[in-house]
């Protein structure tokens, strides 16, 4: 059985590297990236608070990874049209065409 407050230890960083990512960076795909690493902790956090819980934390689970896989499908998509109209997936770019 694993302990729900070492289990959240665990997810605590690897929250704040994907946190993190999303920040610093500049590339759209590396920024998706990122907060799929930030969205993995928080359902590594909910699947500790599921063997807590019950049925309950696992349903949330599988919610949240639907929710994720439709994300990164979204967000590829926007990257390869972004690709395709402006050659470019930097974000700081594609601002400098919205004052154009």
């Amino acid at each position: 059985m694993i302990d729900v407050n070492l289990a959240i230890l665990a997810t605590i960083p690897l929250f704040i590297i994907g946190f993190y990512g999303v920040l610093a960076r500049r590339h759209f795909i590396r920024i998706i990236i990122s907060f799929e690493i930030a969205l993995t902790a928080v359902i590594l956090a909910i699947g500790a608070f599921a063997t807590s819980k019950g049925m309950l934390g696992e349903v949330i689970g599988i919610i949240i990874i639907a929710v994720v896989a439709m994300e990164v499908a979204l967000g590829l998509a926007i990257a390869i049209q972004l690709d395709r109209l402006f050659q470019t997936v930097d974000i700081y770019e594609l601002r400098k065409l919205k004052e154009e």
